[in-house]
């Protein structure tokens, strides 16, 4: 009986490298003792508690499916995941693959065990224990962040972390870019794209850069320019703990979130280390960054947002109320000037009447939407000719086969042939039988899509009529039609439009 090892470590730690010895020493033990031959071993090295990170047993799943082995044998429940639902799946896939399953130091063995109970409470209890560990894991790092040191993997730009200390130190190499971010910002009058464009025009290192991150780019993007005015260890406050990860059950495994946490619960240190901007600077910023805000929130519905889209660099178009009496500009060139791709501007109300004339169009012949769908009636037809045709046939196949096995169970039965001359020849009536059922299944299926086709397309003619009998002055009615009836419309640079339908709507 050809048998396999799985062994896993929980983290990173140095004394966790004895444990993946520990745990293939013991199997191969019981294998030995059981008369098993191990013919592989699966390991997964790296920690954490998604099934997408362990390698290992990913490829283990798939050679069983290949029938490469006959047994796993892991040390216990909680080696094969850290929560239940991933250790029963695990458990299960095997299993439904009559894989002998072993493990040890749980006393759990398919071949002898009659129930599943105790295995359920192992994983249940490995479950536990991944929970309270992450529970201490996150008060050690509130521990470290009440003592004023820096608790997180990346320190702010501009600063570093002192290796004794653990305290936030002044990086004078990249200090004086902050300084100049929230002078900009708040003194120059420059808006966040104008200060993330004269950056990359000066070539200044990213963060994500100076960090040696593996994503990180060239590029400083809005988001990133934001993250630091609104810093408040800048101030020199170490101000921490102000997101928290958080686990729920998808359907597969368990996946992690990000959520940011009430700001009564952020852990303060005062004066923690040497600031780089002073808190009134920074309050100032805040102001400014809230009065911005307010200004650009005036109510507009913007008609075409989410759909309309550069042609040349795929960004989404954003809509100027002060450009042309409301215009959309291409996102890059808003964001990082004329260096990176040209304006595509295009007034809300010419692109309106661009897509009114085509929806027009598209409605003076039902033979437009039907060639839209890829249905042109006469080819559509035969299709569906040439499909009930096949069934038929395939009907018949499947009479003569069904004949074929009473006649050959008839003979059988009166000992003309053998069991084994029996077995042979149904055999090969299954597997014909099998391939007429699926074939038959598949043209059902194509029938049925163009079935679903055909509603579709009398929802689609009803959304483009009511579309065009709508009055423009309805806005918000008009944006939400638009979003059913479109998917998005390439902007040219010449005001050129191509407009992709929603054909699903």
């Amino acid at each position: 009986m050809k048998g396999i090892i799985y062994a896993r470590v929980s983290t990173d730690r140095e004394e966790q490298k004895s444990s993946l010895h520990n745990q293939i020493v013991l199997a191969e033990n019981v294998a030995r003792e059981k008369g098993i031959i191990i013919v592989d071993r699966y390991i997964d090295s790296k920690s954490g508690t998604g099934l997408k990170s362990r390698e290992g047993i990913l490829q283990l799943i798939e050679d069983a499916k290949k029938k490469k082995f006959d047994v796993v044998i892991a040390k216990s429940v909680s080696r094969l995941g850290r929560n239940m639902l991933q250790s029963l799946q695990t458990a299960d896939q095997l299993e439904r693959l009559h894989i002998r399953l072993i493990m040890p130091e749980d006393s759990y063995d398919t071949d002898t065990s009659s129930t599943r109970l105790m295995f359920n409470l192992k994983a249940a209890l490995a479950e536990e224990e991944s929970a309270k560990l992450a529970e201490r894991v996150k008060l050690g790092l509130q521990s470290v962040a009440r003592e004023g040191k820096f608790a997180s993997s990346i320190p702010p730009y501009g600063y570093k972390v002192n290796p004794t200390t653990k305290k936030l130190e002044i990086d004078e190499h990249y200090a004086p870019y902050v300084r100049k971010i929230f002078d900009y910002y708040l003194y120059q009058g420059w808006g966040m794209s104008k200060i993330g464009n004269h950056f990359m025009r000066q070539q200044v290192p990213t963060p994500r850069a100076v960090a040696n991150c593996k994503n990180a780019g060239t590029r400083w993007h809005q988001q990133t320019l934001k993250r630091i005015l609104t810093n408040p260890n800048y101030t020199g406050d170490l101000v921490q703990c102000r997101s928290e990860t958080t686990k729920y059950l998808g359907k597969s495994e368990t996946y992690k979130i990000r959520k940011e946490v009430d700001p009564e619960r952020y852990i303060v240190v005062k004066d923690s280390h040497p600031a780089i901007i002073s808190r009134e600077d920074f309050d100032a910023v805040q102001a400014l960054i809230k009065a911005k805000r307010k200004a650009k929130s005036n109510g507009r519905e913007s008609l075409f947002a989410n759909i309309a889209v550069c042609a040349d660099c795929g960004s989404g178009m954003h809509f100027k109320s002060d450009r042309r009496n409301g215009a959309y500009v291409c996102g890059t060139y808003v964001k990082h000037s004329s260096s990176f791709c040209s304006s595509h501007i295009i007034e809300e109300k010419k692109l309106l009447k661009l897509v009114r004339n085509d929806a027009q169009n598209l409605m003076k012949s039902a033979n437009n939407i039907d060639e839209l769908y890829g249905l042109a009636e006469e080819k559509a037809l035969l299709k569906q000719s040439s499909i009930l045709k096949e069934i038929k046939s395939l009907e018949n196949q499947a009479e003569k086969l069904s004949n074929q096995f009473n006649s050959l169970l008839s003979l059988h039965a009166e000992g003309i042939i053998t069991k084994d001359q029996f077995k042979v020849k149904n055999q090969s009536i299954s597997e014909l039988q099998l391939a007429l059922a699926n074939r038959k299944m598949e043209l059902e299926s194509q029938l049925e899509q163009k079935k679903n086709q055909e509603k579709n397309i009398l929802a689609f003619k009803r959304i483009v009529d009511n579309f065009l009998n709508l009055d423009e002055k309805d806005q918000q009615d008009m944006k939400q039609i638009l979003q059913r009836m479109i998917d998005k419309i390439k902007v040219s640079e010449e005001g050129e439009i191509d407009i992709h339908y929603n054909l699903a709507p």
